[in-house]
């Protein structure tokens, strides 16, 4: 039996790896958070799209951007944190790609919530690769990946997060969310563990 994560019946998905959550520079270290979190997996998440690549299979880049004609009323009155700082604004360099770059073969998609699934053709395009099972990497582990983990798993996709190719701006809250993907959701796994799979 072929493990979850055999490139022929999975895609790779990285989720809002942008400026605005990663640089230095970016939305969330000028509110004073920390991007290094998210800066600092980088090189896992090159390493584990390169495999990707070599392998063959599917691979989407997602991307979050807001702008005026996405931005109801509850959306920018969101929780209880002060969003003094406008991130991922649509055409501006924060939403931009951090270090990575897509390929002409790789497909982009652009999302206006949390989820990669919510209002997006991420769906009907796995469905259309033959995927059964999307890997995800990126940001932020307890808020987009969390939540387009738990959609996958609702839209009938197993959800496969790599714990040291995700991040968010708190540990505490990293480690929570991953633990409720186990328990929860879906896998959670170590790229060592689909390297070997997919070289």
């Amino acid at each position: 039996m072929s493990e979850p994560w055999d490139p022929r019946h999975s895609a790779l998905v990285i989720v809002d790896y942008q400026n605005d959550f990663c640089h230095e520079d970016g939305a969330v270290a000028r509110m004073g958070h920390a991007s290094e979190p998210s800066a600092a997996i980088q090189p896992r998440i090159a390493d584990v799209l390169e495999s990707a690549r070599a392998s063959g299979m599917p691979r989407i880049f997602v991307r979050v951007v807001h702008s005026e004609w996405t931005d109801t009323p509850a959306w920018t009155d969101r929780g209880s944190e002060s969003f003094h700082v406008p991130v991922v604004r649509e055409g501006t360099w924060g939403a931009e790609f951090y270090k990575i770059s897509p390929r002409p073969d790789e497909l982009i998609i652009t999302k206006h919530r949390y989820s990669a699934f919510l209002f997006t053709p991420l769906k009907l395009a796995l469905e259309a690769k033959g995927a059964s099972s999307i890997v995800i990497v990126g940001v932020q582990t307890d808020v987009c990946v969390h939540a387009t983990a738990r959609d996958a798993m609702q839209e009938g996709f197993v959800p496969i997060v790599v714990e040291d190719c995700v991040a968010t701006r708190d540990q505490e809250a990293h480690d929570t969310a991953l633990q409720d993907i186990r328990v929860r959701v879906g896998l959670v796994v170590n790229s060592s563990d689909i390297h070997s799979a997919w070289s």
